[in-house]
């Protein structure tokens, strides 16, 4: 019996590109497959709903606004019984609250969302009372549509605590089911927020902030003043934070940005983090560098505390930048590209950092996630993943999909190839100078484009600028 399921294990999640053809799932199936199915059931079956809004001119992104919170109960099941009920909604008694959230990917027929729990409850049943959180998230694989893009959560956050990142999310694959209507698979996922028990590490006097592109979409949002990045509040929440809070956090980013020019950054930033933050993009290949999901944290308000990078969040794009480094390790918007390649002096103390980490754990991280892929492919997990990602596909109207034996040998490939270069381009960051990229040769104009001071600044510097021994104030 044992050496029959382990061979229908490797048919069903080993199994080449699907032709979906599956019915909706009923509940004792869904319950029976072996994910853990999350019921929703809201008031009157009420639907959270929400509009579209677009940027305004010379901003990015699209969002939405006007997220209705729609009051329900949760339960649980999983290993034949319920885990967890939520109770019927109560304001702050029991129950829960369901919103979309997201900004692009709430565009899509199948939404992600927020749950807000009325009494703390760890969804993830670890057993243990420190995790127990009142805001979760049921996160969906945004771009499915194109197909073999299920795993890349689990994939980006496995490889980010491997890398040595301080915190990253607890998630797990589930079933959803909205008021009797299967939704799909979902990672069920703790959010970013302060939580000093379980979540990430800072004080009641800290800050948790997100170099934003949808800051337009924000109540509350700030500016730095040198480089003009926008950040929006993960903690405190918006509408608690105070003009002297948003004040004080927006003078220490602006110190980090003087830092960086000056190659003083050490003494205001944790440089270890920083590194360990880009040396995972880097082997996970990210190719979105616009600025979203980029978190910053400060434990305090005191000297004593600096700021630090971190946690990584997002991953839709990973493994897409074959023999390149992440988009944002070459962005010539961003600081990486500046202490990297254009002042690796002052950049120093970020690669000393880069070469330490890489040698203490990054090295190993190609290997021990081919290790945990192969690991995975072999669970009771992936087999009822694949049963289920058909039952997705079709629930959405997807003809055909990657099997999870493809995603998960498309991504041991990936670790593989990643490691020799990886070893190679790391070896290289020794180098006093290195050469731009050619596909950098577009940004060229920006390499002779310096403030009064002699600093190399961005064409969108607000001052004047100087370019082919010309001073202006840039249109």
């Amino acid at each position: 019996m044992r050496m029959m399921k382990k061979l229908l294990t490797g048919c069903l999640v080993w199994g080449i590109t699907m032709t979906v053809n599956a019915q909706a799932p009923t509940i004792d199936e869904l319950h029976a497959v072996g994910l853990p199915v999350v019921e929703v059931t809201t008031v009157d079956g009420e639907e959270p709903t929400c509009e579209y809004v677009s940027p305004p001119e010379g901003a990015m992104g699209s969002g939405i606004t006007n997220a209705t919170k729609v009051p329900g109960r949760l339960r649980i099941y999983d290993d034949g019984e319920y885990v967890y009920d939520s109770g019927d909604y109560e304001k702050g008694v029991s129950g829960m609250t369901i919103k979309i959230r997201g900004n692009s990917s709430a565009y899509e027929p199948k939404k992600p969302f927020k749950v807000k729990l009325q009494k703390k409850a760890d969804l993830l049943c670890r057993g243990n009372d420190a995790y127990k959180d009142k805001d979760w998230l049921l996160m969906k694989d945004e771009w499915f549509v194109y197909g073999g893009k299920v795993l890349h959560m689990m994939i980006g956050l496995e490889t980010a605590r491997l890398c040595g990142s301080l915190w990253e999310p607890q998630a797990r694959f589930v079933n959803l089911v909205v008021n009797g209507d299967y939704r799909g698979v979902y990672m069920l996922s703790e959010s970013v927020k302060r939580n000093q028990d379980c979540r990430v590490n800072v004080g009641k006097k800290g800050y948790i902030v997100e170099h934003d592109p949808y800051w337009w979409n924000e109540a509350v949002y700030f500016s730095t003043t040198r480089h003009e990045k926008k950040y929006t509040f993960k903690y405190p929440d918006e509408e608690d934070v105070t003009e002297e809070q948003v004040g004080y956090i927006q003078g220490v980013l602006d110190q980090v940005e003087e830092a960086l020019w000056t190659g003083g950054y050490p003494s205001i930033v944790d440089v270890e983090s920083m590194a360990t933050w880009l040396m995972a993009h880097d082997i996970l290949g990210t190719r979105d560098a616009a600025g979203s999901n980029i978190f910053f944290t400060k434990y305090d308000d005191t000297v004593d505390s600096k700021v630090m990078m971190g946690p990584l969040w997002d991953f839709d794009t990973i493994m897409e930048n074959e023999n390149k480094w992440a988009t944002i390790h070459d962005n010539y918007d961003y600081y990486f590209y500046y202490l990297l390649s254009l002042a690796p002096d002052k950049g120093q103390s970020l690669i000393e950092a880069y070469l330490s980490q890489w040698e203490a754990v990054g090295k190993d991280v190609p290997d021990q996630m081919i290790t945990f892929l192969q690991a995975f492919s072999t669970t009771d997990e992936a087999v009822a993943l694949q049963t289920s990602n058909e039952w997705d596909l079709a629930r959405w109207g997807h003809d055909t999909g990657f099997s999870v034996g493809e995603m998960v040998q498309t991504a041991i490939n990936w670790f593989a190839d990643r490691k020799t270069w990886m070893n190679e381009q790391v070896a290289a960051m020794t180098t006093d100078i290195r050469t731009p990229h050619d596909s950098d040769t577009r940004h060229s104009s920006l390499y002779t484009t310096y403030d009064l001071l002699g600093r190399p600044v961005s064409p969108h510097y607000r001052g004047i600028i100087v370019s082919e021994g010309r001073a202006f104030f840039p249109q």
